[in-house]
């Protein structure tokens, strides 16, 4: 595959060669490289709320979001953590719509922001830039529905097991407590401890402070692959 230009490459840093974007044309890399800008969040800032005007696209270079869906009127559920090569923000954005998640920095991060107009204006000039943000929106509801069918259907510690594997660094680390991680796999507090103790217990993951470690990979993608208890 291509690489972007060097300029266009410079301004992306890691965005070139991560995630959704690593994967579009480098034409197409090297207009958005132009059109956007670095911004930083702090932990815990909320980068937008449901409910707000869609006036960017936003790509992960750094750190960590965590993306919340609302339950209701009064409280939301993190269902993912996401790490860096993520985008979210264009679903609302091209729809003209509101915002339908709320999204929040989960560590100290680094945002490459695509303002609304600059997004726009480069659609009506290169309208063939229309697929690549298919494909982009295509990536997370994808991403959503495996989430939404791995609650529904797997048992408790497939589930932990698919979330974790999801969620790792290279180096196998999960900065997630184990408390985020029931919640953003359906499980209720009473319940996912005696799950995810198993894990613990068998030498198959141990715990840091603020962070899962992973010690036994094939261990984890077998447990991973178990659809029956």
């Amino acid at each position: 595959m291509e690489v972007a230009t060097n300029a266009g490459a410079a301004i992306l840093r890691n965005l070139s060669s991560l995630g959704w974007l690593a994967d579009q044309p480098t034409p197409f890399q090297n207009r958005l490289a132009k059109l956007g800008r670095w911004t930083s969040v702090r932990r815990g800032q909320v980068v937008y709320t449901v409910g707000d005007d869609a006036d960017a696209i936003f790509g992960l270079g750094e750190g960590l979001l965590d993306i919340a869906i609302p339950v209701d009127a009064d409280r939301e559920v993190v269902v993912h953590r996401a790490s860096p090569g993520f985008w979210i923000g264009d679903s609302a954005l091209l729809a003209n719509s509101l915002r339908s998640v709320t999204i929040s920095a989960a560590a100290d991060s680094q945002l490459f922001k695509l303002p609304a107009a600059a997004v726009q204006r480069n659609l009506e000039e290169h309208p063939e830039d229309w697929v690549c943000f298919y494909r982009l929106s295509h990536q997370n509801v994808t991403m959503c529905l495996r989430a939404l069918a791995e609650v529904i259907s797997l048992p408790p510690r497939a589930r932990f097991a698919r979330a974790l594997l999801r969620l790792a660094s290279a180096g196998g680390d999960v900065r997630v407590t184990q408390e985020e991680l029931g919640r953003m796999v359906g499980m209720s507090r009473a319940a996912f401890p005696r799950s995810f103790s198993a894990l613990i217990r068998e030498g198959i993951v141990e715990l840091d402070y603020g962070c899962i470690r992973i010690r036994d990979l094939a261990a984890l993608e077998r447990e991973a692959s178990k659809v029956d208890e």
